[in-house]
């Protein structure tokens, strides 16, 4: 009788105990990452391309210009605003020079999203 219980105990925990199902934990995650507006080109390249486009005046100057704007799902941009002011005619032009690249898009939940960004150009000139 003494060795009948712990018997019966173990037997009834046995058969509460189920094994674990053969899932898959890799095969139904959905990863779906958020990525902010960029240059394709890299950073690097963007200020290169803008600054080697720009037209500067002769005057010697020290100022930065930054500049509002959205990049949209198809990689256009629009909506450009300055928001501090070069002056010389500097943030038009660089306005100009953006208008005719193309950034990747911003992702939000895995779809292409129309996205704003800001940018400072700082300027200077000899």
């Amino acid at each position: 009788m003494r060795y009948i219980l712990p018997f019966i105990l173990f037997l009834s925990v046995s058969a509460l105990a189920q094994d674990a199902p053969n899932y898959d934990y890799n095969k139904n995650i959905k990863v779906k990452a958020d990525y902010e507006p960029y240059f394709p080109a890299g950073e690097t390249a963007l200020y290169e391309t803008v600054f080697n486009k720009l037209e500067f005046p002769r005057e010697k100057i020290t100022t930065e210009s930054m500049i509002n704007f959205d990049v949209n799902p198809d990689s256009t941009l629009n909506g450009f605003s300055v928001i501090k002011e070069a002056g010389y005619g500097i943030d038009q032009s660089i306005i100009n020079i953006l208008n005719q690249l193309k950034f990747a898009p911003g992702v939000i939940n895995g779809k292409a999203v129309a996205k704003n960004m800001v940018l400072t150009f700082p300027i200077e000139t000899e």
